[in-house]
């Protein structure tokens, strides 16, 4: 199941309060967000970013992603990994290709597919927190 926000007046409203109050940096268009959360006062770190695309029914479908930056160096280190393993899988030395590309792939996967949640899940509850705030009486 895909998180979702509404395209609708208080939903950028909430939005754009999450950036101008400091827990986010991104943009906000009317078809696409991009929100790359803050984990300090001067940081914006973090090689992720959740993007929100707007789809038929007028909601913002909420994705997890890595930055722009980032997305060449992981498809490289992916592909030379790849490319070993086969290498190595050919000259009969199967055992190189488990430490050197399996391994590893596995932790980026699921610490990927981890950190996936856990940003969606922060993204969604402060949102929740400043809408409850601001139109629940």
């Amino acid at each position: 199941m895909k998180e979702t926000i509404s395209n609708n007046e208080k939903s950028l409203n909430i939005l754009n309060k999450l950036i101008l109050n400091g827990f986010y940096d991104g943009n906000i268009s009317p078809n696409r967000i991009e929100l790359n959360r803050k984990y300090g006062l001067f940081n914006s770190g973090g090689n992720h970013r959740i993007i929100g695309i707007l789809n038929s029914e007028n909601k913002f479908e909420l994705d997890f992603d890595f930055k722009k930056s980032m997305k060449v160096p992981v498809k490289i280190a992916m592909g030379i990994g790849i490319i070993f393993s086969i290498v190595s899988l050919v000259k009969g030395k199967w055992f190189l290709a488990i430490p050197f590309f399996i391994v590893p792939f596995l932790i980026t996967f699921i610490d990927f597919k981890l950190k996936r949640k856990k940003e969606i899940d922060l993204l969604t509850s402060k949102y929740l927190e400043l809408y409850k705030s601001e139109y629940e009486f």
